[in-house]
């Protein structure tokens, strides 16, 4: 039933390959061997003629700024109060105890199974080889 899916696939995979392989080739450029002669001549090519005299730009609504203005006054600021200091947000931290060292459980040994009620119990046989799907 293994070697029949897996022929199944191989098959599928050739058939792909094939058609793959079969589309790549049919990408050829269309050749033609007449001498081609268009029917209609080209358009002649356009003649420019130079741009149109533009009117010169508007005049700005608002006048410059004068180049050199006075620097902006300098702030007078009175020196802080002697404030108390703030209070802490958290409450200071706690001595806890040094952490104690103890056996983790999956250090543990494991305890032996208990006894089968079908006397001594052997392990599967064996799974088969690979090759046996071919």
């Amino acid at each position: 039933m293994v070697s029949q899916g897996i022929s199944l696939t191989l098959v599928f995979l050739l058939v792909t390959l094939i058609t793959l392989g079969e589309a790549n080739n049919n990408r050829k450029l269309l050749y033609t061997y007449n001498n081609y002669q268009p029917q209609h001549s080209p358009l002649p090519s356009p003649v420019y003629s130079s741009p149109a005299d533009l009117p010169p730009p508007p005049t700005p609504v608002y006048s410059p700024p004068p180049a050199d203005l006075p620097p902006p006054p300098t702030p007078y600021y009175s020196p802080p109060a002697d404030l108390p200091p703030p209070t802490p947000i958290y409450p200071p931290p706690v001595a806890f105890p040094p952490p104690q060292t103890y056996q983790a459980y999956y250090y543990r040994k494991s305890p032996p199974p208990p006894p089968s009620k079908y006397g001594k119990v052997y392990p599967p046989p064996p799974a088969k080889p690979w090759w046996w799907l071919l």
